[in-house]
């Protein structure tokens, strides 16, 4: 049964960071629709409205995705180094693989917003220093928070499994 729960929860992990991905990269072609001037790094854009609404939807969906993520994987967290280094290779990997989760969310998230908010207003142009390709990179880094949550769950569950047949022998 916990296998099955486990397929599960990465096959819902995935399809909602592959959803986040595509959102995102949508955001961007959306985006690029719009008409810009662009002077040396000083661009002019005229706001999207949906590249908005796709950037914030990718933004949404990404920090959903790790929320499930870590709340089906538990704490795997070690608080010290020699905790950790004494810790199972898949406490380790866990662990390891939760501090990559959460790097990513954090850029990932930045990236996507920061790429959409400029398209909230609904005025005729927006200037200010280029910012090419933040809802593409964000897009991008929802596949790489698939790739790393998936690894962080496997993990956090073979190391809970240990753990119990550890308790349940020793």
């Amino acid at each position: 049964m916990a296998r099955v729960e486990a397929v599960v929860v990465c096959l819902l992990v995935l399809a909602m960071d592959a959803a986040a991905g595509v959102l995102g990269i949508h955001a961007e072609k959306a985006q690029s629709q719009g008409r810009h001037l662009r002077i040396l790094f000083i661009e002019c854009r005229q706001p999207v409205r949906r590249a908005y609404e796709l950037g914030i939807a990718a933004a949404a969906v990404l920090a959903a995705s790790h929320a499930i993520a870590n709340a089906a994987g538990g704490c795997a967290c070690s608080c010290s180094g020699d905790k950790l280094r004494r810790a199972s290779p898949n406490r380790q990997m866990a662990s390891f693989a939760l501090v990559l989760t959460w790097m990513v969310l954090v850029v990932g998230v930045a990236l996507l917003v920061l790429g959409a908010l400029p398209n909230r207003k609904n005025k005729l142009a927006d200037c200010g220093v280029a910012r090419h390709r933040f809802l593409s990179i964000g897009g991008v880094l929802c596949f790489a928070h698939a790739l790393f949550c998936v690894v962080y769950y496997a993990s956090a569950s073979a190391a809970a499994r240990e753990e119990r047949r550890a308790a349940t022998h020793g």
